[in-house]
């Protein structure tokens, strides 16, 4: 797994207006974009019989590690394990037939033992059998991203992010303020200065945002 710098941002929207407006003029849009300069993103996370994935962010644990099957809104679907140390992450990822991706979600042990020679999926089998992973919520949004340099640099948008228990499907809420948007600029080795100029132009300040903690704050109704 190759490692990237992630950083994140809060902001609202004129600030996000203005941001795309200088950023496009360099960046290229990302190649699954359908409408709207994005596409639509729903992700499917897993977590323990601990949360631990929710409390190690929560408590503010600089590593710590998910499990989330991730759906593009043109229906190609991925198996993800990310590992953040910080602001360094790493992320492995596997595309998903419908007939492994509803396996995970079951735990139909049959169906995943028969593919279990990719490491990805003998790793999440691993933790399903010692730490009871089992699907725990559904994530969506709305994602702009823009690319540079042949992908060393990406910087998406995310806004309309839309929290759901995996129990209550219909039952859904809103994670942000209806004027904001969550920036994360994520890049490989150096970020360009014609990159840093705009983003820290007015001195934003990076956030250790987690959708999927905010969305479980939110189903569980700590405060936010």
């Amino acid at each position: 797994m190759e490692e990237r710098i992630e950083l994140k941002f809060l902001m609202e929207l004129t600030d996000y207006y203005n941001l795309r407006r200088q950023l496009s003029l360099f960046m290229s849009e990302d190649e699954f974009v359908t409408h709207d300069h994005g596409y639509q993103l729903s992700s499917l996370y897993f977590d323990d019989l601990y949360d631990s994935a929710t409390f190690d962010k929560a408590d503010g644990v600089e590593y710590h590690r998910k499990f989330r099957i991730r759906t593009y809104e043109n229906g190609r679907k991925r198996l993800e394990f990310k590992i953040k140390n910080g602001n360094i992450s790493s992320k492995d990822s596997l595309l998903l037939d419908d007939e492994l991706e509803r396996a995970l979600i079951e735990r139909d042990n049959k169906v995943i033992k028969a593919r279990i020679s990719e490491p990805l999926i003998a790793n999440i089998m691993l933790r399903m059998k010692l730490d009871n992973l089992k699907i725990k919520l559904f994530i969506d949004y709305f994602r702009e991203a823009y690319v540079f340099k042949d992908n060393e640099v990406r910087i998406t948008f995310d806004k309309d992010i839309i929290v759901y228990d995996v129990a209550n499907t219909n039952q859904k809420y809103k994670v942000l303020e209806p004027n904001q948007v969550i920036m994360e600029v994520k890049y490989r080795k150096y970020l360009p200065d014609v990159v840093r100029k705009i983003i820290f132009a007015k001195h934003y300040q990076t956030i250790p945002y987690s959708k999927y903690l905010m969305g479980w704050l939110k189903l569980n109704n700590w405060g936010v």
